[in-house]
Parts: C-alpha cells; sequence; structure tokens
C-alpha cells in the first residue's frame, strides 16, 4: 500500500518543490507542500492505527496493563526532560532543531541566516507543557477504553484518533497554528535566500530523496508487472 500509493505522491510533491525553486517560494508554496506532507502523515497513522489494532486483538489483560505502564513512563519521561527546561534552554533548543533542520536541507549556513533563525525561534510559543497536558488527557482516555475493554473498543480507539485533534484547547490551537506559520515564513525566507553553494546542497537533497523513492518503487511496479501478466 505504502509503495503503491504513497511514494508516487511524496515523489510528486518533491519534483514540484525543485519546480518551485527556480522562482522562488511563496508562502502560499509552501503552505500547500506542508498540507500535503500533514495529509500523507494522516493517512499514515489511520493504517498504522488499525494493524496496530488488528496485531492487538488477542492481548491478554497483563499485556495491557504492560503497554499503559509503558504509555505513563513516557509521559514521566518528557516531563523530567522536557518540562524542567527554563525559558532560555527551551528557545535555544527550538533555535538548534530549526537550524538543524535549515542546514540539512541547504549545508552551512551564514552568520545571519544563524541569527534569523535566532530571532524567528524567539518568538515562538512555547508548547511542550501544552503537548504533555494534551497527552495526558488522551492517555487516560485512552487507558479508560483499554481496561473497560468493551466489545466495540477498536472502534472507540479509533474515534478517539481521529478526534483528538478536535479534542486540544484553543490555548494548544492557537499555538501550533503561529508556530506553524512562523516556521513556514523562515524556511521560506531561509530558502529563498540561499547562496549558489547552498542551492547545490539543496537540490542534491530532494534528487536524494527522488532516488531512494525511486529505488522502492521500480522493483516494486516490476513485480506487479510480472504478476498481472
Amino acid at each position: 500500500w505504502h509503495r503503491r500509493d504513497e511514494l508516487p505522491q511524496y515523489r510528486q510533491f518533491i519534483v514540484s518543490s525543485r519546480h518551485a525553486l527556480d522562482d522562488g517560494v511563496t508562502l502560499q508554496e509552501a503552505v500547500a507542500i506542508s498540507e500535503s506532507i500533514e495529509a500523507a502523515a494522516d493517512r499514515m497513522q489511520i493504517r498504522l492505527v488499525d494493524l496496530l489494532l488488528l496485531s492487538a486483538e488477542g492481548l491478554s489483560d497483563r499485556q495491557i496493563q504492560d503497554f499503559l505502564t509503558e504509555v505513563d513512563r513516557q509521559q514521566e519521561d518528557y516531563a523530567t526532560k522536557r518540562l524542567t527546561r527554563d525559558e532560555q534552554t527551551y528557545y535555544q533548543d527550538s533555535s538548534d532543531s530549526l537550524a538543524g533542520l535549515a542546514k540539512r536541507l541547504m549545508g552551512r549556513l551564514s552568520k545571519e541566516q544563524k541569527a534569523l533563525i535566532e530571532a524567528e525561534a524567539a518568538k515562538l510559543t512555547r508548547l511542550d507543557r501544552l503537548w504533555h497536558r494534551d497527552r495526558a488527557v488522551w492517555g487516560s482516555k485512552l487507558r479508560a477504553i483499554l481496561e473497560r475493554k468493551a466489545p466495540d473498543w477498536q472502534s472507540q480507539v479509533r474515534l478517539l484518533g481521529d478526534t483528538r485533534s478536535q479534542a486540544r484547547t484553543p490555548e494548544y490551537i492557537e499555538g501550533i497554528e503561529r508556530n506553524g506559520d512562523i516556521i513556514l515564513a523562515l524556511l521560506v525566507d531561509l530558502i529563498n535566500t540561499r547562496t549558489e553553494p547552498q542551492d547545490k546542497h539543496l537540490q542534491r537533497f530532494l534528487s536524494g530523496l527522488i532516488n531512494d523513492i525511486d529505488a522502492l518503487i521500480v522493483p516494486d511496479l516490476a513485480e506487479r508487472l510480472v504478476l498481472e501478466q
């Protein structure tokens, strides 16, 4: 399914992204690419949830409790590692993450580009506490479903996943959207002011993604042709 249906779509929007580089990327184009990636992630999540629920049919009560214990442990670890950061550390981590992404796309960054990233990172809304709170609510609902284990528990888990974004607090939704706008605008500015060496690096990066996808798609297409003869 993934190779047949998803990878060709990934390839198409990577090719479209390369074409957009020729005349400069607009914010509207960046939003369209971001929405395509988000839609692909949503489709993948639906498939993964279905596979997980299928494999979970025969789980014992002990195995379910072990799973819930692991969910709780991850929640505690996140709080210990992330929520204890002061504001300076949080925004420095955000800046470092954005710089790492930009460097992966374009290679070595200039002082001006690094300064721009730091300035924009400082505008981000802090989301770690909101994310932790949202996941705690989700985990509590999931625990109730799995421990009750009603005849339609799998449908309840699917519904919980499908409605998770709608269940978020207005504050969290606003923060996600605001940060998304800041990050997209930053990436557009960086890409449109890239140097010639950075452009070559970006072109190589995108070509590498296309080649990787082709390496997966072509054998799959060949196999399908043989089987369909």
